[in-house]
């Protein structure tokens, strides 16, 4: 699925028309068309394949799809005005300054490993950490039973 970011108008707006999106990236030459298919129409910016926007046609929208770096965004950000649009993620967030993307820098910074309590419990860490603490629980009583109480 991966994570996207998308440029659209807000609501109630019927959304960018795909004739506007072709008028647009004709008139910029830092985009290219690279390839059309039924719902999507994708274009790349200054020829690098890591700087990719998709223009959806169901959806009236320009997304990226699991950004590389901050440059991406940055030009998404530039040319939402032009749209009178918003660059939003996929968790709500909006992106409308330097703040917001950060730079290559930050986005190349390896991401700190969460300590075992700041980690997310999934349905298989739940019953993992339930059968140890069960096998624990046992061991614990089946102890106490033969040291503190012996069969006679």
């Amino acid at each position: 699925m991966g994570y996207h970011i998308t440029l659209k108008r807000p609501e109630p707006s019927t959304g960018i028309s795909e004739q506007e999106w072709r008028e647009f990236v004709a008139t910029r030459h830092e985009l290219k068309i690279v390839d059309e298919e039924a719902q999507f129409i994708t274009a790349i910016l200054h020829g690098s394949d890591h700087l990719v926007l998709h223009y959806s046609k169901a959806d009236r929208s320009v997304f990226t799809k699991n950004p590389e770096g901050p440059k991406i965004i940055e030009y998404m950000a530039s040319i939402a005005p032009h749209f009178g649009g918003m660059v939003i993620g996929d968790e709500g967030e909006t992106f409308t300054s330097k703040a917001d993307w950060g730079t290559q820098s930050d986005w190349n910074r390896p991401t700190q490993q969460k300590t075992f309590w700041q980690r997310e419990l999934t349905p298989g860490n739940i019953i993992r950490m339930a059968i140890l603490l069960f096998v624990v629980l046992f061991l614990a009583t089946a102890f106490i039973l033969k040291h503190f109480f012996p069969r006679h």
